[in-house]
């Protein structure tokens, strides 16, 4: 979206090559976020022995990398190679020497590197802001139409059903994705999309997506996404005309401080855990402070090195440890903490954490507020920043960071790269 055409490289016309850029983008977007396995009936661990995802992830980086040497101003391709998220992609690889099976954990952290690529590329094929538009319409809508259809189609699929080990979720939509706790931060993305239309003068499309993504959020049954919705729209789009570009960073960066403490810090601290109380008696996350606790106590041994990419859960780190009888959850069985935050820690170590934590959320903060005063770098700015808050907060109680065949993570990450970009070029309508 930034001058990143390169005509000479070609002999196509300048209009082809946009169509061309265009629909590539369409491509990997639409593959990104309804993922290469829709409709899955279970919920996917994210193993990396799939060879769906082994050849489709593949393919998906293959051809970013592609357009990166075809089409990728040399100026912004170097803007891509920032330091601290290379330094974020030795930490996962770090951590492979500590996994059980080395082998099987370096192929995930492969493929998870494979989708973080392929995410750069949606962001830089659109050759102008009206082409990213339309790319994210179409995306945005075949996600919706797809899984609304599903609901009258396949509703023992697009619905959760009463069979299984989650009867309570009975009735909840969850469309082409496993979980409602995958499809709600999906459509919440959707919605902010459609926000970011209407603001652009594309009241119609942008509408339709903003009310049917909401729609569908509200019959995931999701709590918190329910929740958060409003408040990142508000904190964002309202902040910033309230207080300008430092409000919604501040108010952010406090709401993760108080959420941090209030989750994993309860957790660890008596304290903290007796000031939680006295607000919200009898609070444990419905039963996740049990599971961070466990994860705490299990972890100990390699909580410096992490035990790499989904190399703990649904392994014999938890299947051999002494299970606590008090726990509300059994955490054999469990595919994650149900903390995004902790899966870090627990996969790469605290020291990696401390760097997540720098890429996820300070990074983008820092570009939000060096974003140039013109009116689409603004509001593309606004939309990736609404994306990543609602994804950070959401990761205290979910987990969905560096899970590569995970729409969210596909989401958040290709946000990430867009407000690096937007933050340091001009965008042209």
């Amino acid at each position: 979206m930034s001058s990143i055409a390169a005509p000479n490289r070609t002999e196509v016309s300048p209009a082809l090559l946009g169509q061309i850029r265009t629909a590539l983008g369409v491509v990997l977007f639409l593959a990104l976020i309804t993922t290469l396995t829709p409709f899955e009936a279970e919920s996917a661990s994210g193993s990396s022995g799939n060879i769906v995802n082994q050849l489709g992830y593949g393919l998906l980086a293959g051809l970013a990398l592609l357009s990166h040497v075809l089409f990728t101003d040399r100026l912004v391709a170097r803007t891509l190679l920032r330091p601290t998220w290379i330094l974020m992609v030795v930490c996962i690889f770090a951590s492979v020497a500590h996994a059980l099976d080395p082998s099987l954990t370096l192929r995930t952290a492969l493929f998870t590197l494979m989708a973080m690529i392929a995410c750069t590329a949606v962001v830089t094929l659109p050759p102008d802001a009206d082409a990213f538009r339309l790319s994210l319409s179409i995306t945005a809508l075949t996600v919706l139409g797809l899984s609304y259809v599903g609901l009258v189609l396949l509703p023992g699929i697009a619905i959760h059903q009463a069979s299984g080990d989650e009867a309570q979720h009975a009735g909840l939509w969850r469309g082409i994705y496993s979980h409602k706790n995958i499809a709600a931060p999906v459509m919440a993305g959707l919605f902010f999309s459609g926000l970011y239309l209407v603001r652009c003068g594309r009241r119609r499309t942008g509408w339709i997506i903003a009310l049917l993504a909401c729609l569908f959020v509200l019959k995931t049954g999701s709590k918190t996404s329910t929740s958060l919705l409003p408040v990142v729209a508000f904190l964002v789009i309202g902040g910033r005309a309230i207080g300008g570009r430092l409000l919604p960073v501040a108010v952010l960066i406090l709401a993760m401080t108080i959420m941090a403490l209030m989750t994993i810090g309860a957790v660890l601290s008596p304290a903290l855990n007796d000031i939680l109380q006295s607000i919200l008696p009898g609070t444990t996350f419905t039963g996740r402070a049990d599971l961070w606790r466990f994860a705490l106590d299990t972890m100990a041994p390699q909580q410096w090195t992490g035990y790499g990419l989904e190399s703990f859960w649904l392994t014999r780190n938890v299947f051999g440890a002494e299970m606590p009888f008090e726990l509300s959850w059994d955490p054999r069985g469990i595919v994650n903490a149900h903390s995004g935050y902790l899966d870090i820690a627990i996969a790469m170590g605290w020291p990696s954490l401390l760097v997540a934590s720098f890429v996820l959320l300070f990074l983008p903060a820092r570009d939000y507020l060096k974003c140039p005063p013109l009116p689409e770098n603004q509001r593309l700015c606004d939309l990736f920043l609404m994306i990543i808050a609602f994804v950070l907060l959401n990761s205290f109680l979910e987990s969905y960071f560096f899970r590569r065949n995970d729409p969210i993570w596909m989401f958040l990450w290709t946000s990430i790269v867009g407000i690096r970009l937007v933050s340091r070029f001009p965008i042209r309508n």
